[in-house]
C-alpha cells in the first residue's frame, strides 16, 4: 500500500478513549469487519462492521464508539481473543478495540511506523519500520514489551506458525530515493524473540500467510524490470521451497490453497480469481460473474476468503470515494455488495 520514510523510534504509551455514544451496533454475532485504509494525510481510516445474516453494513463504526477518527493509513487488523487490534501506520498506533462496545485503548508507537499484525500464546506482534523490527505486545497490560530487530529492509506481513513468527523483507530507499529490493524471509524464534535464520524468497516480498497441510505462502512483486513476481510456497516440515511466477497484487489462504488476483495500474481488471494448491502447485481460476464495473480508476483492493465456508470477499476501491465490498460464492456469482469506507483493504471474520 502506501509507503513512506518514518523517523526515529520514541517510548509507547497507552491512552483510554471515550465511552460509547449508544449505539447498538451487534459484535457479537455472524459479523465481519471492514478495514478502511483511508488517504494519506486524512484522518479518515475507519472500521465498517457487516451483519452477515442482514446482510447490512455499518460505516464509521470506530468513529461512533470513540468519538473520534481512526486515524490515517489504517494498515492491518486482526481479532484476536476479545479484542480488535488495528496497526494505524501514518498515525503511529495501535487501536486496541473491545468487541463487546467498540470501545478502544490506544498504544502509541512513537515513530515506528507499525505495518502488519500477528498474534500467539497471549501476544500480539507488529512489524515495524523504524527501526527494521518486529514489537511484541503484551494482551493483558497492552504494553510494549520488547523489540527483536531485523537485519532486513523495510518489514511487511508477518505470521506466527509453529513457535515462529515469518516476517517479510520488502525494500528501502536509497539515497537518491530509487528502491533497493531486499528478497527475504526473516524467521524470528518466539522463545528467544530473536532473528535466527533468512531465507531467500523473492524480490520484494509483501505478504506471508500460513496454509493449512503445514505450508507458508509469500507473495513478492518482483523489480519491475528483470525479476518477475509471484509465489513462494514453503513446506515447513523440510524447509524446502517451491515458485509459482505470477503478477500478485494481493492474496488469502484456505483450506490447502492460496487465492490471489493480479492487477495491473493503468488498465482494467480481468476478474479472474487464482487459486493455487499449495501441495500440488497446481492452479485454477474462478471468474467474476460482473465484472464492468472495474476500471482503470475502480480496482480491486482486497481479498479474503471466510473459514466458514469459502465465499469470497473482493474489496473494489477508488481514491477519494468510498469503496465497495462483494461477497462472491465460491464459484465466483455476486451473492451481495455493499459500500463501505474509503479503500476498504481486508474483511475480517472473527
Amino acid at each position: 500500500m502506501l509507503l513512506a520514510l518514518l523517523c526515529a523510534a520514541t517510548i509507547a504509551g497507552c491512552k483510554k478513549d471515550p465511552a460509547t455514544n449508544g449505539s447498538t451496533v451487534e459484535t457479537t454475532g455472524n459479523i465481519a469487519y471492514v478495514l478502511n485504509e483511508g488517504g494519506w494525510g486524512l484522518n479518515e481510516a475507519e472500521l465498517s462492521v457487516i451483519d452477515l445474516d442482514k446482510q447490512r453494513i455499518t460505516n464509521n463504526y470506530f468513529a461512533q464508539q470513540n468519538r473520534r477518527g481512526l486515524g490515517s493509513v489504517a494498515q492491518d487488523v486482526i481479532v484476536y481473543g476479545s479484542k480488535v487490534y488495528v496497526a494505524v501506520w501514518e498515525s503511529n498506533t495501535i487501536e486496541v478495540l473491545d468487541r463487546s462496545t467498540g470501545i478502544s485503548t490506544q498504544i502509541g508507537m512513537g515513530d515506528r511506523g507499525p505495518r502488519y499484525l500477528a498474534a500467539c500464546e497471549g501476544k500480539v506482534y507488529a512489524s515495524c519500520y523504524q527501526p527494521y523490527s518486529v514489537v511484541r505486545i503484551d494482551t493483558a497490560s497492552l504494553r510494549i514489551e520488547a523489540t527483536c530487530q531485523l537485519s532486513g529492509t523495510r518489514p511487511e506481513g508477518i505470521c506466527a506458525a509453529d513457535g515462529k513468527l515469518y516476517v517479510v523483507n520488502s525494500w528501502k530507499p536509497d539515497a537518491a530515493g530509487n528502491a533497493i529490493y531486499d528478497s527475504t524471509l526473516s524467521v524470528v524464534d518466539i522463545a528467544t524473540f530473536s532473528e535466527t535464520q533468512k531465507i531467500t524468497i523473492g524480490p520484494n516480498p509483501q505478504k506471508v500467510k500460513t496454509v493449512d497441510g503445514g505450508y507458508l505462502a509469500v507473495s513478492y512483486t518482483g523489480d519491475y524490470g528483470e525479476h518477475t513476481g509471484g509465489i513462494a510456497v514453503l513446506d515447513m516440515e523440510d524447509m524446502s521451497l517451491r515458485h509459482h511466477e505470477a503478477n500478485v497484487s494481493n492474496m488469502d489462504t484456505y483450506n490447502g490453497k492460496i487465492y490471489y488476483y493480479g492487477n495491473s495500474h493503468g488498465s482494467a481488471w480481468n476478474g479472474v480469481i487464482h487459486v493455487l494448491d499449495a501441495a500440488t502447485m497446481q492452479e485454477s481460476s474462478i471468474t467474476l460473474d460482473k465484472t464492468s464495473q472495474f476500471s482503470q480508476t475502480y480496482y480491486p483492493y482486497a481479498i479474503n476468503v471466510s473459514r466458514r465456508d469459502g465465499s469470497i470477499y473482493i474489496a473494489g476501491a477508488q481514491y477519494g470515494a468510498n469503496g465497495d465490498i462483494y461477497r462472491l460464492t465460491p464459484t465466483g456469482s455476486i451473492a451481495w455488495q455493499l459500500e463501505a469506507g474509503p479503500l476498504p483493504s481486508k474483511i475480517v471474520e472473527p
